[in-house]
């Protein structure tokens, strides 16, 4: 009799894997490593992914060619002529303003290509700024997007700071790539001011940090997922008395009172039921 209910009989591991999925039922979270259901942390996640994701849209509006607007002797030594009161500098390149009668002033056209630096020596400030600059984008953009699968997935309180440390890592590389005003090109005898890339990059750097101050200073609890009464094996009772027995078995038994015919025959139904120790465990 042993033998032959012996396959039936708990193991210390499926019993724990049992409980862990119990566990994980009463606190009506999901904690399937795949599973996507939408804002399971709440509307609280889409603040700081709104501000990351703006941060970057602003710091990427620029066009490499409109960082600051240069004035001074570097203007002459970019173009090789003095009849030009400024030029419009970038991260890469530069802008040369064309004269327009009609309104007898200096103007832009930004429908032309930006002019290179070519070997023009724009110091190493120039150089490291360019890399921060770089490196605030792929932070900046690398954490909005991960943070996005956060109005998806369940984050952790570990994973959660990581996307604010990645955050918090872009808006720092953004205030160092400010140092590109301490170049070469925007010292001695000339000066830059600031347009609407350099514009563009102080947004950045205010939405950004508002992204890591907001992820820092809560983690949102994931909420419970309602799915309805389930037994052990993921199914689900209405109107039944669960009675969970150790092993694959898993008996229903109906109430009497939700079934009509059940009270009919109920005197005529007899139970008799033995079951040993060894035989089931009622868990």
């Amino acid at each position: 009799m042993a033998d032959s209910m012996a396959p039936n009989a708990p193991t210390g591991e499926s019993t724990t894997q049992q409980n862990a999925q119990a566990d994980e039922r009463s606190n009506g979270l999901t904690m399937g490593k795949y599973e996507c259901r939408l804002l399971p942390h709440g509307a609280y996640t889409l603040v700081p992914t709104t501000f990351a994701t703006l941060a970057w849209i602003a710091s990427l509006s620029q066009d490499g060619c409109d960082y600051a607007r240069l004035s001074g002797k570097n203007v002459e030594a970019l173009t090789g002529q003095d009849i030009f009161p400024y030029l419009e500098v970038g991260m890469s390149a530069y802008r040369i303003p064309k004269w327009d009668p009609a309104d007898e002033s200096w103007s832009i056209n930004y429908h032309e290509e930006c002019e290179s630096y070519d070997d023009f020596k724009v110091g190493a400030a120039f150089e490291l700024a360019r890399i921060f600059a770089f490196l605030a984008l792929v932070f900046g953009g690398g954490g909005a997007l991960f943070l996005w699968f956060s109005s998806c997935f369940v984050f952790g309180p570990s994973t959660w700071r990581w996307a604010g440390y990645e955050v918090a890592l872009a808006s720092f590389f953004q205030i160092l790539a400010f140092s590109w005003f301490g170049s070469d090109l925007c010292s001695g005898d000339s000066s830059c001011t600031m347009h609407y890339g350099s514009n563009s990059d102080i947004i950045a750097l205010m939405f950004w940090f508002c992204s890591a101050v907001l992820i820092f200073r809560k983690y949102p609890t994931p909420t419970p997922k309602t799915s309805g009464n389930q037994n052990a094996n993921g199914g689900t009772t209405e109107d039944g008395l669960e009675l969970p027995i150790a092993g694959d078995a898993n008996v229903v038994v109906e109430s009497n009172d939700s079934n009509p015919a059940l009270q009919r025959d109920a005197p005529e139904i007899k139970l008799d039921v033995k079951a040993a120790e060894e035989d089931a465990e009622i868990i």
